[in-house]
């Protein structure tokens, strides 16, 4: 039997594989159980061995193979025969095995996924948007945490499930329910989200907002990664304009830029426009190349500081 586990959140991935892991241990014995996490610490013959080797002292053996199918094609370069060995042993797998392939965000244009994807039952662990994860956890956690407290955690978390999913578990050690207070007493944002607030402050224009932010970003890390992830993070919504310009769909969108639960942002209504945008970002690269090439009056983070204070000034008076 033959199963494929896929899908964009690696943790559900593994959540499911390791819960077959252990029901499987538990009826059959753990040395029916071979978990391959990486494919390179096994040479061709021991990777086809475990698929179509028999099982001599039990009725089934599992085998849980993660990371194939693969996600590019250059890693099957990299795999020197690796795919080859594994699809044409598929054919000769005795009927007690029963092996499990788990990738996460797999290239479906693959000829290999396309193979196993025909031979195997697909159970796909997908997240797509915002709404997917809270509707995930909200039915894992029930009335164990308010609504507007499980949105506010997962907005600190930057939308990750795996980050929110934890820090659920960590507070339900100690509180019985976990409401706003709690959230906003305990809990640390994300960089990542942090940097996003700021952003979003800067699209819609809000100078109380932008300073404030600004202003906390830099109290727990350097002017220097604030500078780059706020680039990274202009660049990202000045494609997704480029690519709505050239009537691109949503989808194709979110695919192109990997923006995979961020997906919300294509659609997402500001108060800048483009070329407002453009401007403060080609501000921050003319505040760049100044930075490299020593023509900033210092490189004190203090004073880089205030210069990106001044871009952002610049900016709402655009």
């Amino acid at each position: 039997m033959l199963y494929l586990f896929h899908g964009n959140s690696r943790f559900l991935i593994q959540k499911e594989a390791q819960k077959w892991k252990q029901a499987f241990t538990q009826k059959f014995g753990a040395e029916n159980v071979t978990h391959i996490s990486s494919l390179g610490d096994y040479s061709l013959a021991e990777i086809q061995e475990t698929l179509v080797g028999r099982s001599l002292f039990s009725e089934k053996r599992l085998v849980i193979i993660d990371g194939f199918p693969f996600t590019t094609s250059k890693t099957i370069s990299n795999g020197e025969g690796v795919e080859e060995t594994i699809l044409q042993s598929l054919s000769h797998v005795p009927d007690e095995v029963i092996i499990v392939f788990t990738s996460d965000s797999p290239d479906k244009r693959l000829s290999s996924f396309k193979q196993i994807q025909k031979l195997a039952e697909v159970k796909e662990f997908t997240l797509a948007s915002e709404s997917d994860v809270l509707t995930k956890l909200h039915s894992e956690y029930g009335n164990r945490i308010d609504n507007a407290a499980l949105s506010l955690l997962l907005k600190l978390k930057g939308g990750d499930y795996q980050k929110t999913n934890s820090e659920i578990q960590k507070l339900l050690i100690t509180i019985k329910h976990i409401g706003v207070g709690e959230i906003n007493t305990i809990i640390i944002p994300e960089f990542e989200e942090s940097i996003f607030q700021f952003v979003d402050a800067i699209l819609e224009k809000d100078s109380q907002k932008i300073f404030l932010y600004l202003q906390n970003l830099t109290e727990f890390t350097s002017i220097y990664q604030l500078y780059q992830s706020l680039i990274a993070n202009l660049r990202v919504f000045l494609y997704i304009e480029h690519l709505k310009h050239q009537k691109i769909p949503v989808q194709k969108i979110g695919d192109i830029l990997k923006l995979g639960n961020r997906k919300f942002l294509i659609q997402k209504r500001h108060n800048s426009d483009v070329k407002s945008i453009t401007y403060l970002f080609n501000e921050l690269l003319d505040f760049d190349s100044h930075m490299k090439r020593g023509k900033l009056i210092s490189s004190d983070e203090q004073d880089l500081y205030k210069e990106i204070e001044k871009i952002c000034i610049k900016f709402l008076n655009f």
